[in-house]
């Protein structure tokens, strides 16, 4: 039987151990992919060889099951326990906890995968298939062309930290160099400006603001730009030139990467120094982190996951999705 967040503390203390910041549990076989909640206890992810997961205690326990879709998922979005999103070659639903799936929208006929999705108000939804940039205002049930495309641009985030003003971020790297990708929308992903990012393949970032916002380089650099990424300043290296594939801002202050070297790190003073929470002894790759239900969740390879202990500890619960 699962131990419940609560009952973690009191062993904690009994024990006369400080209590761990960071804990590792064994999400069986997946090796996730991408995570979200939809409140404090419910979360799912995507994994590797069409399985999915999904946990009703904040991330402590999770349960592996098949989706049929026959393709590694590389999206989750949880709207509620019942209502889930996964997309690699479409985009598809579940209105059953994800136990049956439809494709929406007709992405698959398109070609090329879908690496996010953006869900707004009101039905807007925006996608990165692709090099491509879509757009709906329907649910999903039909898509226009936000961005075209270009040879060479390549991107594999989407960030809108507010309803009109939105990110695309990624890049490529090859024989002729690596090459940073970030578009800028200000009209809710209905149209897109190219910038320039000249500090190679960007492999994560996250924006708290319209013109604020950070970012994390194949090389193991992090930039942070404070006028809508006209411009980018460096901020102190990730240590053991770390790669970042997720990076999540709680606060100004204190933000979390997860690393493909399997450690996560964090900052607490604005990226001004970067110190190593949690690594995994088999330096299992770690894929994506969130922070949707308060408490931070990442996933990797090989069944691991990580939920952050502090959060249970201070008796935190996060707002639900409206």
């Amino acid at each position: 039987m699962a131990l419940t967040a609560l009952s973690l503390i009191p062993l904690a203390f009994a024990a006369g151990v400080p209590p761990v910041d960071w804990i590792a549990v064994d999400a069986g076989t997946c090796s996730g992919t991408d995570v979200d909640f939809s409140d404090a206890r419910h979360g799912f992810a995507t994994c590797a060889f069409s399985d999915a997961m999904t946990t009703d205690d904040g991330g402590l326990s999770w349960t592996v099951f098949p989706t049929g879709l026959q393709q590694s998922l590389l999206f989750a979005h949880a709207q509620s326990p019942t209502s889930l999103y996964a997309a690699r070659l479409g985009l598809y639903r579940s209105i059953d906890g994800g136990s049956n799936w439809e494709e929406i929208g007709g992405l698959s006929a398109n070609g090329g995968s879908v690496f996010d999705v953006h869900f707004g108000d009101d039905g807007h939804l925006v996608a990165i298939q692709g090099g491509v940039l879509r757009y709906s205002d329907d649910q999903g049930a039909s898509w226009e062309v936000g961005y075209p495309g270009k040879f060479g641009v390549f991107f594999d985030e989407l960030h809108f930290p507010s309803p009109l003003v939105g990110y695309a971020i990624g890049g490529n790297t090859s024989e002729q160099g690596s090459i940073g990708s970030v578009l800028r929308s200000v009209d809710g992903g209905v149209g897109w400006t190219l910038l320039a990012f000249p500090h190679g393949e960007i492999t994560a970032g996250d924006f708290d603001a319209d013109d604020h916002g950070v970012v994390a380089t194949l090389q193991g650099a992090v930039y942070e730009t404070g006028d809508g990424g006209a411009s980018w300043q460096p901020l102190a290296a990730l240590p053991d030139a770390a790669i970042l594939l997720d990076l999540a801002m709680r606060d100004a202050a204190h933000w979390i990467g997860a690393s493909i070297q399997g450690c996560l790190y964090e900052t607490h003073d604005a990226g001004q120094s970067w110190q190593a929470g949690y690594c995994d002894p088999a330096e299992r790759a770690l894929a994506a982190l969130t922070l949707d239900g308060g408490a931070a969740v990442a996933v990797g390879n090989d069944g691991l996951a990580l939920y952050e202990n502090r959060i249970f500890r201070d008796g935190f619960e996060g707002p639900a999705k409206p």
